[in-house]
């Protein structure tokens, strides 16, 4: 194949393999704040309870022990409203949960142009303008990526090199067919 090919076959491998990261991180990203708005709420919740229906009272009889329970529990009840009114969680569980499928449909996208040249079903012209279009919308989506943190990272990394359909040669074979990968070697 021509050295055209081969920049594309090259530019399109890159890119399946940075959406994808993209892709995992965002989504581990999301379970992450799902889980601190879960465990925030019910910290809220339980310290609510306990303190304002008087259960503390019923179990503590000894009068200073139950208020300061009762106030320790105030407070860390006031705390966790103000974590989740700083720090809306829902909200940024939605933004990483969006971004994470934003990446994910682009990598399909990039999937088929890869497919195509691999399998010869639409011309070069064809794909090289379709790979500029999608490379066009990746660099556009790369402003809004959310923040994500080292854990999510480690945590993306780990599930996407356990799972075991993946080859684990080379990033290419964490996202990208076996099929395609085999029929690109034609492409020199």
């Amino acid at each position: 194949m021509s050295t055209r090919a081969k920049g594309l076959k090259n530019a399109l491998l890159g890119a399946i393999v940075s959406v994808g990261w993209t892709h995992k991180i965002n989504e581990k990203q999301a379970e992450k704040y799902m889980q601190l708005d879960s465990r925030w709420k019910f910290i809220q919740i339980t310290t609510a309870g306990l303190t304002s229906t008087g259960a503390l009272s019923l179990l503590l009889v000894d009068s200073i022990w139950a208020k300061l329970i009762a106030a320790v529990l105030g407070l860390i009840n006031f705390v966790s409203s103000g974590i989740l009114k700083a720090w809306d969680y829902q909200k940024l569980f939605q933004q990483s949960k969006e971004y994470a499928n934003n990446q994910f449909i682009l990598r399909e996208k990039l999937m088929d142009c890869l497919r195509d040249l691999a399998f010869n079903n639409r011309d070069i012209d064809s794909i090289n303008d379709e790979w500029l279009s999608l490379e066009e919308e990746r660099l556009s989506l790369s402003k809004l990526v959310p923040a994500t943190d080292s854990k999510s990272v480690q945590l993306a990394s780990n599930q996407l090199k356990e799972e075991e359909h993946n080859v684990k040669d080379t990033d290419y074979s964490l996202f990208i067919d076996k099929e395609i990968l085999e029929a690109l070697h034609d492409i020199k």
